[in-house]
């Protein structure tokens, strides 16, 4: 039996769930995960670790870089060849292009290991890495045997840095839809629903001005905590809008999605998404969806002005006028059911496709 070994950062719920799928659905190949470490404090998640078999956790030191955009985690890891040398695996999946990785691939090269270079990052996240992370993504790729995206925006990161693209396989980042997938019947509630971070670079002080100028039975509903909670609060008194926006706070499970079915529309102003997942969450709930055009998994999400519109959340009179639009067009179920067939495409057995066909590209399959 091939073994193959996937090397991420943390375990969060969506990839958890579809390391799970694969180890499932395809018993021909043996899948090991290593994380470089346990969590971070920014992410409050719920993972289910019960299913995933063949983990480790490295012993690392972390880094954390505190900015009012985003912070940033960085693992220096113990171990990584160690763990590898026990798995003597067939193939690595290396996903990202940090210290952890950079160890991994030195370790493949030396045992002739082939491994598959797999990223979320696009041309826009990456715009301002510096010189030395420029380095490492050109070291990696030139030395990768594969390579799997998890958009098209990716794909186009790849290939900018150097990879073959006709060795480019992609995998769209997901979610597993069957815990979201429900039908709407009813857009009555003329209500906007956020779901994310309260930090800079999620936008929502873009978007509260383009809220003001819109319709005043039009309300928001914020899900999330974060650093800029009371900034934004403050801000909302400011445009006297504080009444149409509730804050909800950290919210998951069955409760987020019943604050999905309640909203009529999802709205995303983000200054920047390597793809948007809660997008997807929201399509799986029959939601038109307003997006951002810094969020780099919208156009492969939505098909702008059948399930949703992309809009620029720097230009508040046209996002205010692209609000409007959608509750005043009398096409939210039409949306909303488009949504809800779009979503179809990004189950695990779609997404697996690319995955796997890397593995067996690489291994001669």
């Amino acid at each position: 039996m091939k073994k193959a070994v996937f090397i991420t950062n943390i375990p969060s719920p969506y990839r958890v769930d579809f390391f799970v799928y694969l180890q499932k659905n395809f018993p021909e190949y043996e899948f090991h995960v290593i994380f470089s470490g346990a969590g971070m404090e920014n992410r409050k998640w719920s993972v289910e670790m019960e299913g995933l078999k063949h983990t480790v956790f490295l012993k690392s030191r972390t880094v954390i870089i505190r900015k009012r955009f985003d912070d940033r985690y960085i693992f220096l890891p113990v171990g990584v060849e160690k763990a590898l040398e026990r798995i003597a695996p067939d193939l690595v999946f290396a996903m990202e292009y940090n210290p952890t990785i950079l160890r991994a691939v030195h370790w493949c090269r030396k045992h002739k290991i082939p491994f598959v270079s797999w990223t979320d990052g696009t041309l826009h996240s990456e715009r301002q890495i510096g010189r030395v992370q420029r380095l490492s993504r050109s070291y990696i790729i030139k030395r990768a045997a594969a390579f799997v995206a998890s958009s098209t925006a990716s794909r186009e990161a790849q290939v900018a840095y150097g990879a073959d693209p006709s060795k480019c396989f992609l995998s769209y980042l997901t979610v597993d839809i069957e815990k979201y997938l429900a039908k709407k019947d009813s857009y009555e509630a003329r209500q906007l629903i956020y779901v994310g971070s309260l930090i800079q670079r999620k936008g929502l002080d873009l978007l509260l001005p383009a809220l003001a100028r819109t319709a005043e039975d039009i309300r928001l509903v914020i899900v999330g905590e974060g650093q800029e909670e009371q900034a934004l609060k403050q801000q909302a008194k400011k445009l006297g809008i504080a009444e149409r926006i509730e804050f909800k706070g950290f919210v998951e499970g069955e409760a987020l999605r019943e604050l999905y079915c309640a909203s009529d529309a999802f709205i995303l102003p983000t200054r920047e998404d390597c793809f948007g997942l809660v997008i997807l969450e929201a399509m799986c709930a029959s939601l038109p969806v307003i997006s951002s055009k810094y969020a780099d998994g919208a156009k492969d999400l939505l098909a702008d002005g059948e399930n949703g519109y992309i809009v620029d959340p720097e230009d508040t009179e046209a996002f205010a006028e692209t609000i409007d639009r959608m509750f005043a067009e009398g096409k939210l179920a039409q949306m909303g059911a488009c949504s809800y067939e779009r979503a179809q495409a990004f189950s695990f057995a779609h997404v697996a496709e690319g995955c796997i066909g890397a593995l067996r590209y690489v291994l001669g399959e």
